[in-house]
């Protein structure tokens, strides 16, 4: 038997990292491709409508530019619109399954919560809960949607998390925590997928404040789980920011 030495044996096996940028590339090539498919049919579209345009009106020059504005106009709503759909549909996974009766606590909470006021709710909400874990979506702006440009903000939502992971830790509760996608709805079904969760609780600031794909996010996540869920309102931090929740909330 062939002997296979100890560092090729670890390079054949995929780490998590890897499993990630994967998964990335793919997303990133579907969107390639969706694009190419919906350019080349508007554009043989487009194509056949100015022929037909050309040989049965004979426009003047004026109203071949207004048919390049609505071309223009056709080309960009038509690769947006399918993307932006594509990007905010959520499909439930299979729940973990718990060993044990013990209830569980999974938390949706959005990165700009109070990280005090949110452990505040978090603990008036326990109800005897063996674990609880935080997921926190990443914010992003609809541009950053878009194009998953979504670094900065999520840095945002992993300090964010580290900060109410460590508090709930001081005061001796089981907690755990993961960043999830930029989509409330599916960072709370792929956390479902690991956590069997006996309970939801949706985490979000003020109405005026509030990530714009939390609306109407109590209804589309109850209609997802079995688990009962729970929407509290958390005041949130604009002002200070996670970092001068950090120092307030390290130990002395």
């Amino acid at each position: 038997m062939e002997h296979v030495p100890r560092s090729r044996r670890r390079s054949a096996r995929p780490t998590r990292r890897s499993l990630v940028g994967l998964q990335t590339g793919n997303r990133a090539w579907g969107a390639k491709a969706t694009l190419a498919v919906i350019f080349s049919s508007l554009g043989a579209f487009l194509g056949a409508a100015a022929l037909v345009f050309a040989l049965a009106v004979h426009p003047p020059a004026p109203a071949w530019a207004w048919f390049a504005i609505v071309s223009i106009v056709a080309l960009g709503l038509g690769a947006l619109a399918p993307l932006a759909f594509e990007r905010t549909r959520v499909s439930a996974q299979r729940p973990a399954v718990a060993v044990d009766p013990a209830p569980r606590l999974l938390v949706i909470a959005d990165s700009r919560c109070s990280q005090t006021a949110l452990r505040d709710e978090i603990l008036a909400r326990l109800d005897g809960a063996v674990a609880v874990h935080i997921a926190v979506p990443v914010r992003v702006s609809h541009l950053h949607f878009l194009t998953d440009d979504e670094a900065e903000e999520r840095r945002e939502a992993e300090e964010s998390l580290s900060i109410s992971v460590r508090l709930l830790h001081q005061r001796g509760v089981s907690t755990t925590g993961s960043v999830g996608s930029d989509k409330p709805l599916e960072t709370m079904t792929d956390a479902l997928g690991s956590f069997p969760a006996t309970h939801v609780l949706l985490a979000t600031p003020p109405e005026e404040e509030s990530y714009w794909l939390e609306r109407g996010l109590p209804g589309k996540a109850r209609a997802l789980t079995r688990a009962p869920v729970t929407h509290v309102v958390v005041p949130s931090t604009p002002t200070a920011g996670p970092t001068s929740e950090a120092r307030r909330a390290a130990p002395v």
